[in-house]
């Protein structure tokens, strides 16, 4: 009978032991499972990056040394390089032996389906992006390295200032605010017919953006806005309107052209009529008596 009893109340402990530690168990799991999701996330966000460098180690050009994306040559002892760096070779850079006519498409293919840095991320850039996008981006990055824009459009200034894009607007109100005007809503300028040939370029800032309004007359008036950011190769998202109003206000002449890149020819816009040109005889009736053309100016979206 005793016997009994003490086995009936070790079962009872044991019962008891069992219970304690079912209820531990059941306060420490979620725990347990949130350690265990964690260093799993962990494992993913350390093994990605070294992925990704991979790859993108294996995309640079032999070449340049910028990243591949189709179309990429491939030549028969199975290297490659960029679409842009092929033109200007005739055999492969690596191994010397021809290119084929097709592209390597596995690789193209694995370019299509991860985000490249910015080739300004040693200066600040931590953006990444699509095959399709990368190259637009670093053409307006505001990490890019640049000098002095007044020095680039031959201004009378020896500026040797070097810095990234982001930079630029601050340099030009400091260094250079004689060359700086303010823009709201309309500028106005005045022209005067001369002799001699003059020209001369001012800086605008409108829409957050770097413009500079570049005009030179004599005979005629040579009119052309630039955007800063701009790349030569995209359309311009803006546009200038170019007012010439007569004395009484009762006739107008209004021209619209699409704001050129801060990198484009003068000449070549010239050339190929990217700029407005106007001949000062053809304007006499909007000239007032001290020989001045009074002229507004506006920037416009193009999808204002």
């Amino acid at each position: 009978m005793r016997e009994t009893q003490r086995c009936v109340g070790i079962r009872k402990e044991n019962c008891g032991m069992v219970l304690i530690k079912l209820l531990c168990f059941r306060l420490v799991a979620p725990f347990f499972k949130r350690v265990h999701d964690s260093l799993v996330t962990l494992s993913m966000q350390t093994a990605v990056p070294d992925i990704g460098k991979g790859v993108l180690s294996e995309l640079e050009c032999p070449a340049c040394k910028q990243y591949m994306v189709p179309p990429i040559a491939l030549c028969q002892g199975g290297h490659n390089i960029c679409n842009t760096c092929r033109p200007t070779v005739s055999s492969c850079p690596t191994c010397k032996m021809n290119f084929l006519e097709s592209t390597n498409i596995s690789l193209e293919n694995l370019s299509m389906q991860i985000k490249f840095p910015c080739r300004y991320s040693k200066y600040g850039c931590k953006d990444t992006f699509p095959y399709n996008a990368y190259l637009e981006h670093e053409a307006v990055c505001g990490y890019s390295p640049q000098t002095c824009p007044v020095y680039h459009l031959n201004f009378q200034t020896n500026c040797t200032w070097s810095g990234i894009s982001k930079d630029v607007k601050n340099h030009l109100q400091t260094a250079h605010k004689d060359d700086c005007e303010d823009y709201n809503a309309q500028h106005s300028l005045i022209l005067k017919r001369s002799n001699s040939f003059r020209c001369s370029c001012k800086f605008l800032f409108a829409y957050n953006e770097i413009f500079c309004y570049r005009y030179s007359n004599n005979c005629y008036i040579e009119y052309e806005v630039l955007h800063y950011n701009c790349p030569p190769i995209s359309d311009s998202k803006y546009q200038y309107k170019f007012i010439v109003k007569n004395k009484d206000g009762t006739e107008s002449v209004v021209v619209t052209h699409l704001v050129r890149s801060f990198t484009e020819s003068e000449n070549e816009m010239f050339i190929s009529k990217k700029c407005l040109t106007l001949k000062f005889d053809h304007m006499e009736r909007f000239i007032n008596e001290k020989g001045e053309l009074l002229v507004l100016m506006e920037i416009l979206r193009v999808d204002d």
